[in-house]
């Protein structure tokens, strides 16, 4: 589990790097392709994120999370394989079409979205009252 979550901060931490070195390199025709270029839109409803009062989880929730856990993984190595692959002046696209799939992933298996998937990662994943629940779901905790 922690390495799943360590494979998906890295992809993260990479994305905000190549996103940054991208800013002054930007020419004209580059603008007019990524302009012209296919919009990527939603295909399912991604629901706002509020997190909660409690950290406290549902067994559905912690389901939720295993599936989407698996699921960006998956979806990480494919991406990462794209990207290197790509020329520079695509990596920034492909970086945000990578970001909107995690969106909709988590929100096709009943998440509000990588919000939530990020909020249980962080906050409820650690707290020693979800522990069970999460081992219920098949998701074994370092805590």
């Amino acid at each position: 589990m922690s390495k799943r979550i360590l494979a998906i901060s890295i992809l993260a931490i990479a994305s905000f790097f190549v996103a940054c070195s991208q800013g002054d390199e930007t020419t004209p025709d580059m603008i007019k392709a990524q302009a012209s270029a296919p919009k990527s839109l939603p295909i399912v409803t991604v629901d706002e994120f509020t997190a909660p009062a409690s950290p406290v989880i549902t067994e559905d929730q912690a389901k939720r999370y295993a599936k989407a856990s698996a699921a960006l993984v998956e979806l990480g190595v494919k991406w990462s394989e794209k990207i290197d692959k790509a020329a520079d002046g695509e990596k920034v696209q492909i970086l945000n079409a990578y970001n909107v799939a995690r969106d909709q992933l988590c929100a096709r298996v009943g998440l509000a979205g990588i919000a939530e998937y990020n909020w249980i990662t962080t906050v409820a994943l650690p707290n020693e009252k979800n522990k069970a629940t999460f081992e219920a779901a098949g998701v074994k905790t370092a805590n």
